[in-house]
């Protein structure tokens, strides 16, 4: 019986039905709202000028980790929501420097669902396709990421851009 790979590829991809993942969303950014909410009451306990900037400098590093955390975990659009939010004009600095690696460094797919991806979208096996390729990314951005090779009696190397699995275009 021949390996079903778009079956293989939607049980390894994401694992979340959209109503999951929305769910999923809303009790992850009710936990970094929350945060902020209890923050305030305590930060508004405390006199000292200073001492408060210090404070919420600690409580934005904290969230925008956990928005990092997110995103990056969650993909896809979330990714681009925490590229729009890593504007400095858009969010407190200490977003901005966590959030900003995510425009040119988002989590790359691993090498195994990739070969998933390409088998399954080009009928061949990868060995069949091509005469080297890197399962190292170039780069990953929040869609897809691009791979170096070179095609099966190829004499220059070409890229291959594949879609993250689970990403709807």
């Amino acid at each position: 019986m021949p390996i079903d790979f778009k079956e293989i590829q939607e049980k390894l991809s994401t694992g979340f039905t959209p109503w999951q993942r929305s769910f999923q969303f809303w009790v992850r950014a009710l936990d970094i709202y929350t945060g902020y909410k209890v923050f305030q009451v305590r930060v508004n306990l405390v006199k000292d000028v200073e001492k408060a900037e210090a404070m919420w400098e600690r409580q934005h590093e904290h969230a925008a980790e956990k928005a990092y955390s997110m995103c990056s975990e969650m993909g896809g659009f979330f990714l681009k929501i925490a590229q729009i939010l890593g504007k400095p004009d858009l969010a407190p600095a200490a977003w901005v420097r966590r959030l900003v690696t995510l425009c040119d460094q988002a989590p790359a797919t691993p090498s195994n669902m990739v070969q998933l991806v390409l088998e399954n979208e080009l009928g061949k096996s990868v060995d069949e396709m091509f005469e080297r390729f890197e399962w190292d990314p170039i780069g990953s951005a929040s869609i897809a990421q691009v791979h170096r090779a070179r095609l099966k009696g190829g004499k220059n190397d070409v890229v291959v851009k594949v879609q993250h699995p689970g990403v709807q275009i």
